[in-house]
């Protein structure tokens, strides 16, 4: 019993440490998405080619895009995004030379606060540039239609600089307080936590003290 216990509490310790550091560990700080996961090729684009997908709201102040980069081919080293609305240029950048996976392209200038805007990716070289991304309603066409939905490439909008978990704790419940409905708010994710904890402690109390009690 005492070997399970001092077992339970190294793992424990361990647990707690590696949680600990990783939610002090800074990483970028994103600032908004189009709500499209990178899970399949989404955006193909051929020496010279062009696709262009609209922006439902592009945040202010941010100075990069991440994008997911599935395939290259043939040479292809030049990939340019130029971001506009109907008053124009809105940023710019290139990632040159483009490599698989996830690609931060840096705009110039930081993004304007901007809605109904137009994201356009141009293979500026040879070969075959591929953007991860996954189906997306468009806006333009008519619920229900059978063109209402097709694939975009994934945007992530960066704010400067990086930060961690613990520094944005009181961001992530804002906008989980935006997703919820009627009297769900940012207090239910720090209740889910909670909840998650406690059914930790009582597996671990099964594991533990449970096999060690006669039958």
């Amino acid at each position: 019993m005492r070997e399970r216990l001092a077992a339970t509490a190294a793992g424990l310790v361990l647990i707690a440490a590696a949680l600990i550091a990783f939610s002090l560990s800074s990483r970028p700080v994103t600032a908004a998405t189009n709500t499209v996961e990178p899970i399949t090729p989404s955006v193909f684009l051929d020496a010279g080619g062009r696709e262009c997908q609209l922006i439902g709201r592009i945040p202010a102040g941010a100075d990069r895009v991440r994008l997911l980069i599935t395939y290259v081919t043939g040479g292809a080293r030049h990939l340019h995004l130029e971001i506009t609305d109907r008053r124009g240029l809105v940023a710019d950048g290139d990632a040159k030379p483009v490599g698989i996976g996830e690609t931060l392209v840096t705009l110039r200038p930081r993004t304007r606060l901007s809605r109904r805007a137009q994201i356009c990716f141009s293979n500026m070289g040879q070969g075959r540039i591929v953007l991860g991304g996954g189906p997306k309603r468009v806006p333009t066409t008519a619920p229900g239609s059978a063109a209402d939905r097709h694939n975009v490439a994934s945007v992530i909008f960066v704010f400067p600089g990086s930060a961690s978990w613990v520094s944005q704790t009181g961001n992530i419940a804002d906008r989980y307080g935006n997703a919820q409905t009627g009297p769900l708010g940012g207090w239910t994710v720090w209740a889910a936590g909670l909840l998650a904890i406690c059914a930790a402690g009582l597996a671990i109390l099964a594991v533990v003290i449970l096999p060690g009690r006669p039958s």
